[in-house]
């Protein structure tokens, strides 16, 4: 593939956007988090729970749109190896988006940078697998419903149990946080390698009457 349609196929992903997306959402998240840690009724760096949740979780909305062009069975239909372009799209979005983790530097173990390249690992590997389930138009649902139903509902504690589906507000010690987030993106990156996105059920081919 030339460089000119490498172009082409990543202006027709959306990945322009994505980039500068996740750009945007960089600057805010640094913003927010060094204005959350620096108020003194909050607790210093641990108040970036909310920085940590939801920026990962934004970056991996923006990540939808790029698993799959405007007809997937069209793309399917071509000799390009799908599977290796599939697995560079993830590479490249987790390499992006593990780029938020430069908003938490400022103590990078507590609610910062380490707590943020897991969270993104985990959002894009859900982001992943609802693209095989549901279609790149909605694969955000799992990763936004899980996201929101965490930090809304769930204990901040660190027992195996809690960890492992709380895995988004957990401090980046927690080991089950770690293991739950890496086998969640292991299942959702394995299956889009291997089937792709879902088609879009109102953009299949239809021959003529």
């Amino acid at each position: 593939m030339t460089s000119r349609l490498l172009t082409l196929h990543l202006r027709a992903r959306g990945v322009p956007t994505f980039l500068a997306g996740v750009g945007v959402i960089t600057l805010v998240a640094w913003s927010a988090g060094t204005w959350l840690a620096s108020r003194p009724y909050f607790d210093g760096p641990a108040a970036r729970v909310p920085m940590v949740a939801l920026a990962p979780l934004l970056a991996a909305l923006l990540l939808g749109p790029t698993l799959a062009g405007a007809d997937e069975d069209l793309d399917r239909s071509t000799p390009l190896p799908w599977r290796v372009w599939r697995a560079g799209h993830l590479l490249a979005a987790f390499v992006t988006a593990t780029a938020l983790s430069v908003a938490g530097l400022r103590a990078p173990d507590t609610y910062g940078a380490h707590a943020l390249a897991r969270n993104a690992l985990g959002c894009i590997g859900l982001v992943a697998g609802g693209a095989v389930l549901l279609g790149a138009r909605l694969a955000w649902l799992p990763a936004f419903g899980h996201v929101c139903a965490v930090y809304a509902a769930a204990p901040r504690q660190t027992g195996t149990a809690v960890a492992a589906w709380t895995w988004p507000i957990q401090p980046s010690t927690s080991t089950t946080s770690w293991l739950a987030v890496a086998t969640i993106f292991v299942i959702g990156a394995a299956a889009y390698l291997h089937r792709g996105s879902r088609a879009s059920t109102g953009r299949r081919y239809r021959p003529r009457r």
